[in-house]
């Protein structure tokens, strides 16, 4: 037998020799290393839910803060017990706020649950703050913008309406004391001829923690023929009855107020402001005076005199 024949020799007994025994070594061996291993303090951190439990409606108060979701929680315990515990065998967290006026919640190991023979060691946050507000209702007036432009020749006449005029808003007195309006949708009159129109316009939404009491307005705009305006300076007043009275001033300013088309069709010939004496009851038979209103017709136009009465006399 060679050299190299007696090594290989010594290796194969080395490794098959008592073969049986030695696997049943091995596999103690792996379990005391797993026995002192597993049973081994070590430390791992979970997330736990929070659950708030809020004060009824009637109450009037409103949580300001923001409460967190989750906290986080750091277990001690032998390494066995870490490794198969979940989140969900924690539990959750519940918070009763149902009085609305703690301010401040220190959180503790016995808020939470956690199996026999963990400790918990660490809690992030260790408190939460709160901050709470009363809940007061107000109305609010509403607020409707115009977008576009109506038909050429047609204008929106005063602003537009709204069905309420106002809405009830209901949350945080700091939110609700200083809303100033609740505004609505705009209404468009693109393209729009005379007429009153009527539309339900949604409300934007209200502020965060606040709610209004409808979700839509009707709002109403009317629209008319535009307007224009037209001066016409020193016409003579004409005395109607009595040719030789006069008048004092003797001439008016008329301003003529309308359509475009219809001011624009009035001549100035045909504008003869006049006083009557005599349909004003007044005795002419004798020599007197008296204050007499200006008169002038004009279709479709509304017609502004200065002055508008003047001293007659005969």
């Amino acid at each position: 037998m060679t050299a190299k024949d007696g090594i290989r020799e010594s290796v194969r007994a080395a490794l098959l020799d008592n073969i049986g025994l030695k696997i049943i070594s091995l596999l103690c061996a792996l379990g005391i290393y797993a026995f002192i291993h597993g049973a081994e303090n070590a430390q791992r951190t979970f997330s736990v839910s929070v659950v708030s439990i809020m004060p009824p409606e009637s109450a009037n108060r409103q949580l300001m803060t923001q409460l967190p979701n989750e906290v986080k929680i750091t277990l001690r315990g032998t390494r066995t017990q870490l490794d198969d515990l979940r989140s969900d065998d924690l539990g959750t967290l519940q918070l009763n706020l149902r009085s609305g006026r703690e301010t401040n919640v220190d959180l503790k190991p016995s808020m939470f649950r956690a199996p026999a023979g963990v400790e918990i060691e660490e809690i992030y946050p260790q408190s939460i703050e709160l901050r709470w507000d009363d809940v007061v209702e107000r109305e609010i007036p509403v607020q409707i913008a115009r977008t576009g432009e109506p038909a050429p020749g047609f204008t929106v006449k005063g602003g537009i309406g709204s069905e309420p005029l106002s809405v009830k808003s209901r949350g945080p007195r700091s939110i609700v004391d200083v809303m100033q309006y609740a505004r609505a949708a705009p209404f468009d009159v693109t393209g729009l001829t005379e007429g009153v129109y009527r539309r339900p316009l949604p409300l934007d939404k209200p502020p965060k923690l606040v709610g209004y009491d409808v979700e839509s307005v009707i709002a109403t705009v009317e629209i008319g023929r535009e307007v224009a305006k037209k001066e016409f300076a020193n016409l003579r007043v004409e005395t109607v009855g009595l040719p030789r009275a006069t008048t004092a001033p003797t001439t008016v300013k008329v301003r003529l107020v309308g359509a475009a088309e219809d001011v624009n069709a009035v001549s100035p010939e045909s504008l003869v402001p006049r006083v009557e004496p005599k349909a004003s009851g007044a005795d002419v038979t004798k020599p007197g005076s008296v204050y007499l209103d200006v008169l002038l017709d004009v279709p479709k136009v509304k017609v502004e005199i200065d002055p508008p009465k003047v001293l007659v006399k005969w």
